[in-house]
Formats: C-alpha cells, structure tokens, sequence
C-alpha cells in the first residue's frame, strides 16, 4: 500500500501540521487501520479509498477514527492532485463520516468546503473555568465533543498550559482555546489540545476552523479571516464563511513516501 506523509498548512516542511495518507486498493479492517495510526503515530492518518467519482476517506488519530479532520483531508487532496491521482481541474469529492467533502485546486491552494459548525455559549461555565485553570477568560462554548475557550488577550492564549488531566474531564475529544489576533496579518490566533484522542496539542487543526470560523464572523461582523494556529510547528489558512458552509484555503508540501505491506 502506497503512503505518503504530508506537512499540512504551511509551503514549508516540518512546519504545519504531519499526516500519512494511505491510498486503500484492498480493504482493510477497522483493526488494521488502528493499528497503522499508532505506528504512525501523528495525529491524524488518513485512508482514501479513490473511485471514479468520488473517494471514500477515513480518519484515525493514534487512539480512535474521528468523524472530520481538516489538515488530514487538506493533505489527503494534496497527494491525489500532485501524484496524478485526481485531475487538477476537477474538484474531489470525499464520502466521509462528516457527510460529502469538497476540495478543489485553486492558484496553488487547495480550497475545501465543510459544513459549519455554530458553538453554544456557555456563561455559566466561565467562573468554573476561570477557578479551575486559573485564567480569565471571555467566553465559554461548546459543540459536541468539544469545549471552547475564548481568551480575553492572545498573550493569555500563547501563556495557557493546561494539565492534561484537566482537558481530558471536559469533553469527549478536546478544547479549543481562541482569541483576537494582536497582529495586523491575521484576524484571529488558536490552539487546540485532546488528549483523549492522544494529542497533547495539536498543530493544525482545520476542523476546529469550521467552528472558530462561525464564531469570529459573528464577533467581528465580518466573513473572511486569516488565521494561525499558535501551536510549537504553528500553521495559518485562510478561512470564509458562506451561509452554512466554511471554506479553508491552505498550502501542503510533501516529506516523503513509500510503500507499506499490512
């Protein structure tokens, strides 16, 4: 089986955000696909199945199969438009767990459209919040599996290092932590942490754009932002919200390939 590792959202290697890519020819089971995810062991290994049509396209962390995943579709698209799999002209459309996905090759970037995801405010959470990770925070949301923070300044995002015991009794997956970018290039910064899902901090995260994105459009009355996520390898997309979509726009750049027997 053919496998490619793709650094996602950056022009530039061992930046972004690393997942494999496995071109599927014969079925595997849900056991083998497990299995290669904790071999691999980055946060996201990807299993494309390609049709004439449309391609079937799975997501397994080191500990479970997650039902979307940005940066692992991102560079999923990277290797079927780069290695000839998939004609550049033509977008692709992957079945997943998510419902259909849409990447097209736009000037060199790879463009994807999700659905968006609108977050619950919580207000009665904050104080708890506040007193259980010693921050102050701006809000508290929620979507399912997942719990948001939005920090009052992004010097306290960049300061926060929280306990993994912590983050793991708040949701199911992760938290995702957010605030308002202080630099003139970019309209809001990021970073997302999951250990439940083996992830201490993810890189890049491009689901968690589909639910940041619905936020800030409504906080800053405005639909287009240039995002990065503060992560150590750090990363940055450009996402648009349109109606009850989202589109990210990002880079990917191939590290290496080979062929796996399993």
């Amino acid at each position: 089986m053919k496998l490619y590792q793709i650094d996602s959202f950056t022009k530039e290697k061992f930046k972004g955000n690393p997942a494999a890519v496995c071109i599927v020819e014969r079925a595997l089971t849900e056991q083998q696909m497990q299995l290669l995810a904790m071999e691999m062991n980055l946060s996201e290994t990807a299993y494309v199945k390609i049709g004439e049509d449309y391609c079937d396209l799975r997501w397994f962390t080191p500990a479970a199969e997650v039902p979307l995943c940005g940066h692992a579709t991102l560079a999923t698209a990277y290797v079927l438009f780069e290695e000839g799999y998939w004609p550049k002209e033509k977008n692709i459309q992957f079945n997943t767990l998510s419902g259909p996905l849409y990447v097209s090759y736009v000037d060199g970037m790879l463009s994807m459209n999700f659905p968006a995801n609108k977050p619950q405010a919580k207000p009665e959470l904050v104080d708890e919040m506040n007193s259980l990770f010693g921050v102050d925070l701006e809000q508290v949301l929620t979507v399912p599996g997942e719990m948001i923070f939005v920090f009052k300044s992004e010097e306290a995002l960049l300061d926060f290092d929280p306990e993994e015991q912590k983050v793991a009794k708040l949701a199911k997956n992760g938290l995702i932590t957010s605030a308002k970018s202080e630099s003139a290039n970019f309209n809001f910064v990021s970073r997302y942490f999951a250990p439940n899902l083996g992830i201490k901090e993810d890189p890049v995260t491009g689901f968690m754009h589909t639910i940041l994105t619905s936020y800030w459009a409504e906080v800053l009355d405005q639909s287009k932002f240039n995002a990065r996520q503060a992560s150590a390898r750090g990363g940055q997309m450009q996402t648009e919200l349109k109606g009850d979509r989202v589109v990210l726009k990002g880079h990917a750049v191939s590290v290496f390939q080979t062929e796996i027997a399993i």
